[in-house]
This record gives structure tokens, C-alpha cells and sequence, in this order.
């Protein structure tokens, strides 16, 4: 027993009587975690009434430390509102067990991560099935008769009551179009940002000049300087416009900003994933894309997300510029919805100078998914776009400015 000696009482405490250990059969969110670098693995089930964690269960493969974790978890989270227990870090579950060995501390200190992975599967789950979502096309590369184009993305969507901006577009375009598409941008709830580039961020002072109360949803790394460099051509940059960044900062004391560099619950049903984890061999970030104009450091735009939807018919998935690669957004979405079928691709997937390999697996994951509805645009290329509409007779969607896109 010479090495329990390591341990404070609480572990000790916990670890002899812990607590709820099990699973839930009926589980409304499931959550699985686990470390690489010891083999530790653990698997959470919630159930929730009224958006408040009623149940905790777990079942856990480690040490000591890794059980006594889960069942302080238990004790932390139990009851409270899911938005409060999603905000638990393992930082606080060591404190509150009066800290751990140095040694234990990453490999078995997973529990609130645990947690927060079954609040994130919960999250996405549709609680009322007359949810559906509207999505209209304010800001492409084209657009349909009566609407203007530029190079930028934008999308207004509706749902469950709920009024959401999805980038702005490189401009002021994104208002003048609205107004075409009679949407009122002074009912915007929330908007989201996909990632820092101007083409998605450049429209961001004329919509909080409309609608000053939307919450905004960005990663904290969107508002960094960035450039482009293609040579012979000098660098350029294509950060955030600084109007629109001052607006960003002009928003922050108001308590209207939001970073999220993990998944974030916007609305129930409704997710963006936060950074990305970058798992296939064959995707980049699409671009000769930097953090200074002398190109010596490489911008891996680690600021791209995505937005989830969950709707009655399954899960949407909207991409800004899918830097991160199309198929480790898919990856990553069906890991935290806990779906293996996807309904809906829409937005740009940067494959305009991928090579013809990387165009084809994302074409093979797009159909090992199921896709219903795929909507490539923006910064997807025309070649690419004409392959996708060729694979998919049935499930294409054109995604022009001015069109609305039927889910």
C-alpha cells in the first residue's frame, strides 16, 4: 500500500468510496476521454431534467488518482445547471482533492474533461422535434439575379425561435443583401465566426451596427494579424479589418463576446466545435497562409470552426472555410454529436488547389457519412464544385448569394 502514500486523504477518501460508479441505460449525453500517454480511459453517461444534471455514472480503467477524480466530479457537477457543470476543469477537480502527484496529474485527471464531452453529445440532441432550420445564402463568390457578389461568406439561419449570423462576409454586402432577402439583421442573436479571415469577418461593424446585443462566438486566436503570400506577388494581409476589430473589443466589456477554442453550446441543438484536431495525413489549411509577410511562420489557422445543427432529420454541419480539413470536421463532429450519419454539409471547403487524391477522399467521406444535402461554395473551386454536383446528383444544393437552401 506504499504507494497510496503519495495521495492527500480526499483521493484516498474517494478512492475507496467512490461514487456512481455504473452506467445509464437510457443516458442523455455520453462522453469518452482517455490519455494516450498511460492508457487510461474513462466513459461518462448524464441524464438531464429541466437542463440540469439529475445523474452522473461512470466507469473508468486507471489509477488511484483516476477513480478518485470521477467521483469528485460527481460531487462538483451533481445538480447543477449543465452550462455551470460544463465549465468545471480538471484544474478545479485536483484542487478540491487537495491536489494530485505531479506524475498523475495529465494521465488521470480526465474526469471533468469527461464530463463535459457527455454535456457536449447532449448538447447536440434535438429536444423538440418541430425544430427545423432555415438557412439563406446573404454573402458567395456569385450570386443569383438582383443580389451582389464578393469573395466572403455569410449565412442567416433560423432555429427553434433563435436568429443566427454565420460570418459576415468581407464587407457591408452583408446588410445590403439582407435587406433584399427582407432578413432583419437587428434580430440577430448570436453570430459566429468561423475563423479571422477577412472574407468571413469583414462585415462584422455593419451587423453590430444593426444588432448591438448578438452574442459573438469566435475563437480567441480569429483577431490575430495573418497573411497571404503568393509569390512573385508581395504578402497581403487577411486579418480582421481593425473597424471590425475595434468593434470586437468595444463588445467585450458589454460581456457580448464568447471565445471558444472547445466545443460551445450556443443553443440546445445547436454547437460550434471550437478548434479543430487536425487527424488525416493528406489535408492543410488549403493556402500559403502566415503570421508575418516574410512567410517564415506558418499559420495553421488553428481559429477554424464549424457550426452543428442538430434538426429532426439529423445533423447539420455549416463550414466556413474548413481549413482544418473537411474530412477531420466531419471526424470530429460525428465524435462529439455521437452520430454516425451526417444530413448536411454546407459552406467552403478550401479544396480549390487540392490535389486530386485529397478531392477524392473527401468525396469518400462525404458518402461514408451518408450525406443528404452537400452545399460546396466560397472557397471549394468551381472543378471541385462540379465534381461534388457530378457524385451527387440528388443531394446537391447550389449555394448562391440571394438563395435559399431547403433542409
Amino acid at each position: 500500500m506504499g504507494f497510496l502514500m503519495q495521495y492527500t486523504d480526499k483521493v484516498l477518501k474517494h478512492f475507496t468510496n467512490s461514487r456512481n460508479i455504473g452506467e445509464i441505460l437510457d443516458a442523455d449525453g455520453v462522453g469518452n476521454v482517455g490519455s494516450p500517454d498511460c492508457g487510461d480511459t474513462l466513459r461518462v453517461w448524464i441524464k438531464v431534467a429541466d437542463e440540469h444534471l439529475v445523474d452522473i455514472k461512470y466507469k473508468v480503467f486507471g489509477c488511484p488518482a483516476a477513480v478518485a477524480c470521477c467521483s469528485m466530479m460527481i460531487e462538483l457537477a451533481m445538480g447543477k445547471h449543465i452550462d455551470e457543470a460544463a465549465e468545471l476543469t480538471d484544474d478545479q477537480v485536483a484542487a478540491a482533492l487537495g491536489g494530485l502527484p505531479e506524475q498523475k496529474y495529465h494521465c488521470s485527471n480526465l474526469a471533468a474533461s469527461g464530463l463535459y464531452d457527455a454535456i457536449m453529445s447532449y448538447a447536440l440532441k434535438s429536444h423538440r422535434q418541430d425544430k427545423i432550420v432555415s438557412l439563406s445564402v446573404l454573402v458567395e463568390n456569385t450570386a443569383i439575379e438582383g443580389f451582389s457578389s464578393e469573395h466572403g461568406l455569410s449565412f442567416w439561419i433560423e432555429y427553434g425561435g433563435k436568429h443566427i449570423l454565420f460570418d459576415t462576409g468581407q464587407s457591408d454586402l452583408v446588410a445590403q443583401n439582407a435587406k433584399k432577402l427582407k432578413v432583419d439583421l437587428s434580430q440577430t442573436d448570436a453570430i459566429i465566426l468561423s475563423h479571422g479571415h477577412y472574407d468571413h469577418t469583414g462585415g462584422l461593424k455593419a451587423v453590430l451596427d444593426e444588432a448591438p446585443d448578438a452574442m459573438i462566438y469566435l475563437h480567441p486566436d480569429a483577431p490575430k494579424v495573418r497573411y497571404s503570400r503568393k509569390p512573385p506577388k508581395p504578402p497581403r494581409q487577411i486579418s480582421m479589418p481593425q473597424a471590425c476589430c475595434q468593434a470586437l473589443s468595444d463588445a467585450v466589456p458589454k460581456g457580448k463576446v464568447v471565445y471558444t477554442p472547445q466545443p460551445h453550446r450556443i443553443y440546445p441543438g445547436v454547437m460550434v466545435t471550437g478548434a479543430i484536431p487536425r487527424i488525416t495525413e493528406y489535408e492543410d489549411t488549403g493556402g500559403a497562409f502566415y503570421d508575418d509577410p516574410e512567410g517564415t511562420l506558418a499559420d495553421e489557422i488553428a481559429d477554424d470552426q464549424a457550426l452543428l445543427i442538430e434538426t429532426p432529420q439529423g445533423l447539420v454541419i455549416i463550414l466556413g472555410c474548413a481549413h482544418s480539413g473537411v474530412v477531420n470536421t466531419l471526424h470530429y463532429a460525428a465524435k462529439l454529436s455521437g452520430q454516425k450519419r451526417i444530413y448536411a454539409v454546407i459552406g467552403g471547403m478550401h479544396l480549390l488547389n487540392a490535389s486530386a487524391g485529397r478531392i477524392e477522399k473527401t468525396i469518400e467521406a462525404l458518402k461514408d457519412y451518408g450525406v443528404q444535402k452537400v452545399a460546396p461554395c466560397h472557397c471549394t473551386g468551381a472543378e471541385t464544385v462540379e465534381k461534388i454536383k457530378t457524385t451527387f446528383p440528388e443531394q446537391y444544393l447550389a449555394c448562391s448569394a440571394g438563395t435559399h437552401i431547403p433542409l
